[in-house]
């Protein structure tokens, strides 16, 4: 009878779950990869679940359940650190061990519970860093090899030394925290803005750009590096054990000023840091390689724990160190500790005999799902996509590798998917490596990332010794080795730029490197991954119809994911991915999609040369707001009615359609008051450093903008009434939709459109307009948003009634205004301003922390305290507006129902419950406290009747 053992990893980075049966392989997947949150460190439920289904078996039939670390031993370091650093860590301490207490501590019970009630099967805790080993031997060709495990931290241990024989593995040294290789590289990782646990690849790949020349004085003032590989270091320059932040303040005098805001830009300093940084790394790689060899002998090592992950010192390893052979475990950090968990189970502890496969056991590391042609069929004949089906393989791979050819930037999604944080050919982002723009599109248009990341170049095996400085037999099929370009293939630097002078830092991405610049970085380094017929399958096959037709045996080879999602992992992620993003093709299995085939895509409009503002969108709505006739140009440069002949100037690329209506004159109105306002009070919300990376990132950092982009569907129209500076709706335009942005003010225009033009975003446009004189006809948008603009009118029933005419039938409305409770405490501040004359600013939330800038700051005083006029509603006013004129209540933020709280995965367009007017009185109510954070400001969705 078969054994089978679960092996789980979870709660601190990336959550994992691996299924061993009688010593194989057979499933293994991160819980991110069907949460859709990066790097989840949640217990992964669906992870488990999808191995079981895998593995064709129900938890009554597992005999084992691995965790590999032991929480216990965790705590007791935890508890530990905080008594030695008390009461300074009091804040962080406060933050950690209730986390500990509710969920850490109690990892059995939430084991069983997860798996039920048939489980009978047996747990076992596994250290931490014997789960890294047994992730790196156990799985590797040799039948024995010496172990490095290098890592932030475990229970105690930073990084392990061992050997593996057989099918038994032995740690004979560890390194203790506080002291870490990791902690070390995520400190710096840290201090030069990236997010720690995610941005150090970002410090490996940004560390070429610039020179060591902080090495010794890191190896000086922060750590004692021992010949062993081992080291100590001094904790006044960090502060990890006791705070919320990773280095102290005698870390930024040390290093000249405050840690980089995340964002803003990259100097020659910081890439100077980051080179010093990953060579302090890699030398303490190399002396603990070279001390383990004196220990053990051995010809071969494996390697294990996120320190591993770290391709640029692995290649040195390789090159320079003491050993033969190395293999790494291609999930190196705490996910690759479910599967390690699981074999140490099945060998160390049960004893079964390991025989070591040529090649390894890891399967390519393809032990995640797959979907079938059947089923990807099915979702794109549900999103009504265009494709072609190829039956057979030689004309699909064909199709792809001349599309390869001809530059296009493809979505490969093929077979199984990767265990671990690459992609090596089955969720993959390809192109072609010659072409010299292929890097930057790829980053700035496909992946939204930084430019400066470098990206891995596919090769064929048999021909990686003709392009890089490897071994005739050097495998590297998990793209875990950087090597050198070989020199042949390298092109003379041409580092000069326009003004003569040398090119420094970024500006080094200009120069073409070598034969295939998309994967040479400015070193003359690559990342590469070498592809054979037993691992690749059908990827190999697409590489030699490539080689075929151009002769190169490299392609370009990046995960198929945006710069904030996890990798895709269903025909559905990857068609999202696709859309949003500038990807030519997408091939699921044996179906092919052309973006510029797509409905959504064939709809979208193209600038005329110069940016003017010559285009279908704007052609087919807009209407003269005059008299409604239709909307003629005069050279490009202003427009005109054919009715009544009015004319309109263009300023800027912005169309100023704005026209007053009857109630200007005599009769209270606002408007033109509101207008002068907010002409002179713009928002600013576009910082100088601002990329669209950094609009994606800002955006999503809160929820209500987040589902508005993951859930409006593609190719709808949107209109957002009150656009301010355009920051939704240039988001908004990315995800292959078209929006047009109007408001009132031509100075916040200017931001929006400034930014839209800068940054070649084709699906945004921006109008100048008064709301009661709307310049569209009448049913043109799919969904209108109008947020914060009604109750800065003298007629917000009206402004709703006008704007309700150019939705659809079907379509959405989404309106935000200021509640009657919710304002109460807003209102109270705005007296006390007022009576102070402004003094007491300090009693604002927003003002009174900082977190706006002074700019923002200033922006958001005279918004809330110091606007010419505003109105306040209450929910049930704003339902009897939706009754009035035939608009169905949809949702609404917050929940209408008082027990009922909005979701972060809300379905913003899918009925809720409006309930009782007791409920919604209740709910308002609670917006008294709440209103004082977020100004009273309520949200509406409504559905057009049909």
């Amino acid at each position: 009878m078969s054994i089978n053992v679960l092996g789980i990893s979870a709660y601190y980075h990336d959550s994992a779950a691996a299924l061993v049966r009688d010593g194989e392989i057979i499933a293994a997947a991160q819980e991110e990869r069907f949460s859709r949150k990066k790097h989840d460190h949640r217990f992964p439920a669906q992870a488990i679940e999808y191995c079981l289904r895998e593995g064709r078996i129900t938890s009554a039939e597992l005999d084992y359940v691995g965790f590999y670390d032991k929480p216990v031993t965790k705590s007791t370091r935890l508890l530990d650190t905080y008594l030695s650093y008390a009461p300074r860590g009091l804040v962080s301490f406060k933050k950690a061990i209730p986390l500990w207490i509710k969920e850490k501590l109690h990892i059995p019970r939430h084991i069983r519970s997860a798996l039920g009630k048939r489980f009978r099967g047996s747990l076992v805790f596994v250290e931490h860093h014997e789960s890294h080993a047994a992730s790196a031997f156990f799985p590797s060709p040799f039948e024995e090899a010496a172990i490095m495990t290098l890592d932030g931290v475990g229970e105690w241990a930073t990084g392990s030394l061992g050997y593996g024989s057989g099918n038994r593995i032995t740690l004979t040294h560890e390194m203790r925290f506080p002291h870490s290789v990791g902690l070390l590289y995520s400190a710096f990782t840290y201090y030069l803005g990236f997010q720690v646990n995610e941005g150090e690849y970002k410090v490996m790949g940004l560390a070429p750009y610039g020179k060591p020349s902080y090495t010794d004085l890191i190896l000086e003032r922060l750590m004692d590096l021992k010949p062993d590989g081992s080291l100590r270091m001094d904790m006044d320059f960090f502060n990890y054990c006791q705070g919320l932040t990773m280095t102290s303040q005698a870390f930024h005098d040390l290093f000249g000023g405050p840690p980089r805001r995340p964002e803003s830009p990259l100097t020659q300093r910081h890439m100077d840091i980051a080179a010093s940084v990953q060579k302090v790394t890699e030398e303490a790689m190399l002396r603990g390689a070279r001390h383990l060899h004196d220990l053990t002998g051995m010809k071969n090592l494996t390697l294990a724990g996120g320190v591993a992950l770290n391709c640029v010192g692995n290649g040195r390893l390789q090159r320079e160190g003491p050993f033969e052979r190395i293999w790494v475990q291609p999930a190196a950090g705490d996910a690759g500790g479910s599967l390690g968990v699981a074999l140490f189970i099945w060998h160390q502890l049960l004893g079964h005999a390991r025989r070591a496969l040529p090649s390894d056991a890891q399967c390519g590391s393809l032990l995640g799902p797959q979907s079938s042609n059947e089923e990807v069929c099915s979702f794109l004949d549900s999103v009504h996509a265009t494709y072609q089906h190829f039956p057979d393989e030689q004309s699909l791979l064909e199709r792809v590798a001349r599309f390869l050819s001809q530059e296009k930037v493809i979505g490969w999604f093929q077979g199984r998917a990767e265990f671990g944080p690459r992609a090596l050919g089955s969720r993959s982002i390809i192109g072609d490596a010659r072409s010299a723009r292929m890097q930057s599109i790829m980053n700035l248009k496909v992946k939204f990332r930084e430019s400066f990341r470098p990206f891995a170049p596919c090769v064929l095996k048999e021909h990686a010794a003709d392009w890089f400085e490897t071994r005739p037999d050097e495998d590297s099929p998990y793209m875990l080795f950087v090597a050198p370009i070989r020199s042949e293939k390298r092109l003379p630097p041409d580092a000069i730029g326009a003004d003569g002078r040398p090119l420094t830092g970024i500006d080094l991405l200009k120069t073409r490197r070598s034969l295939i610049p998309a994967v040479t970085h400015v070193d003359y380094s690559a990342r590469i991954q070498t592809v054979d017929r037993e691992r690749h399958g059908r990827f190999r096959r697409l590489m030699e119809k490539f080689y075929e037709i151009t002769g190169c045996p490299v392609i370009v080879n990046t995960s198929f994911n945006l710069g904030w999602d996890p990798i895709v992992s269903s025909p559905k992620d990857a068609y999202d991915t696709f859309m949003v993003s500038d990807m030519d093709v997408l091939v699921l299995e044996n179906y092919v999609l052309v973006k510029d085939e797509q409905p959504a895509v064939r709809q979208q409009p193209v600038l005329a040369q110069g940016g003017s503002i010559n285009d279908s969108l704007l052609d087919e709505i807009w209407i003269c707001p005059k008299c409604g006739g239709a909307i003629a140009r005069r050279n490009g440069a202003a427009l005109s009615c054919r009715d009544c002949g009015q004319e309109f100037p263009v300023t800027d690329g912005i169309s100023q359609l704005f026209w007053p209506h009857d109630g200007i004159a005599g009769d209270g109105d606002v408007t033109e008051t509101v207008k002068e306002f907010y002409e002179k009070n713009p928002f600013p919300n576009y910082d100088q450093t601002d990329s669209v990376r950094g609009l994606i990132e800002k955006s999503r950092l809160h929820i209500y903008p987040r589902l508005l982009g993951e859930q409006i569907p593609f190719n709808s129209r949107v209109l957002e009434v009150g656009c301010g500076t355009g920051q939704l709706t240039n988001f908004l335009s990315i995800g292959c939709r078209n929006v047009v942005g109007a408001d009132m003010c031509l100075n916040s225009l200017r931001l929006g459109e400034e930014f839209r033009r800068k940054q070649g975003l084709q699906r945004a446009r921006f109008l100048q307009v008064n709301l009661f004189r709307p310049c569209f006809r009448e049913k043109a948008f799919d969904l209108v948003l109008c947020n914060g603009v009604l109750h800065h009118t003298s007629d917000p029933l009206g402004g709703f009634q006008s704007v309700i005419t150019l939705l659809r039938p079907g379509g959405h409305i989404v309106v935000g205004l200021y509640n009657a409770y919710g304002r109460l405490m807003m209102n109270t501040r705005q007296a006390l301003l007022r009576l102070t004359n402004g003094r007491l600013r300090w009693i604002d939330t927003h003002l009174r922390t900082g977190g706006l800038g002074e700019a923002k700051a200033n922006a958001w005083f005279m918004d809330q305290y110091r606007h010419p006029h505003e109105s306040k509603h209450t929910v049930d006013e704003v339902l009897g507006w939706f009754e009035r004129n035939d608009i169905e209540f949809v949702n609404a933020v917050p929940k209408l129902r008082w027990q009922d709280r909005f979701s972060p995965s809300e379905k913003l367009f899918d009925p809720a419950p409006r309930g009782t007017r007791l409920d919604r009185m209740l709910a308002e109510l609670r917006s008294v406290a709440t209103g004082s954070r977020e100004g009273g400001f309520f949200i509406m969705i409504g559905r057009r009747r049909s």
